[in-house]
């Protein structure tokens, strides 16, 4: 296995050399634009994606069109993780929340080459163990947590995902993943920005002071990462670990 990245997707990374060169003609190029709907809840896998840049939400749509978010996936795994698990329907509805890349390849390829290559399924189990952790500290979180302290979990997350300390994030898609108003964002938003904690404007976010956004947010994000580590290895790479050390 190299330490230099091939596919640009950290889980795809893991897999050794050879394996990697094999599947490579399997997968696709594809971009990944802001709000595209890449599944809906209960609906069949045709494809799957593998980010290598961008963010990309799985919601809970309830009957009253309200939607909160249950997990997060970046270049660290993949779009459709019910896959892992033999479902052949998605878990809920994938969007887009930070625009970005991806690599995407068909449900059947997926399937036979999760058969051919033992290495690809004991990744795939390792990031399906790191997800489900994820799912379900976010609801404890949500049911325990104050709003300042999930949205500071959800943009570490994002930071964390981001190939930079700027992205992309409209004030209406965070009400939504966080299953708040608008207005409770919002004033959220200006809070971490008087504390010098980020800098927001028109749609565009940037992170200033990671430590501090740290302390922010609650223990759920330290829990999500560790075990994403023990699992996958870190989420972060050297540049976002050098951000958040200065």
């Amino acid at each position: 296995m190299t330490d230099q990245p091939r596919s640009g997707n950290r889980l795809l990374d893991r897999l050794p050399e050879q394996d990697w060169q094999r599947m490579r003609p399997h997968f696709e190029p594809v971009e990944l634009p802001l709000a595209k709907v890449l599944f809906e809840g209960d609906e069949p896998y045709r494809r799957l994606y593998f980010p290598t840049d961008g963010i990309v939400s799985v919601v809970a749509v309830f009957e009253s069109g309200a939607t909160a978010e249950m997990a997060t996936v970046g270049r660290e795994g993949m779009v459709g993780a019910g896959a892992i698990l033999s479902s052949d329907t998605a878990l809920g509805r994938h969007l887009v929340q930070v625009p970005g890349a991806g690599l995407m390849i068909g449900y059947a390829d997926f399937r036979r080459l999760e058969r051919e290559f033992p290495a690809l399924r004991r990744v795939l189990l390792a990031y399906g163990q790191a997800f489900l952790i994820q799912v379900l500290q976010s609801v404890a979180c949500n049911g325990v947590h104050s709003v300042e302290e999930r949205a500071a979990r959800w943009l570490l997350m994002c930071h964390d995902r981001s190939h930079g300390d700027t992205f992309l994030l409209t004030q209406e898609f965070l009400a939504e993943m966080l299953g708040v108003s608008r207005p409770a964002v919002s004033t959220v938003a200006r809070t971490l920005q008087r504390a010098g904690l980020i800098r927001y404007s028109r749609g565009v976010m940037t992170v200033e002071d990671r430590p501090g956004l740290e302390e922010a947010s609650c223990e759920c994000y330290r829990i999500i990462s560790r075990e994403y580590g023990l699992r996958m290895g870190a989420l972060t790479d050297d540049a976002t670990q050098a951000r958040g050390a200065s």
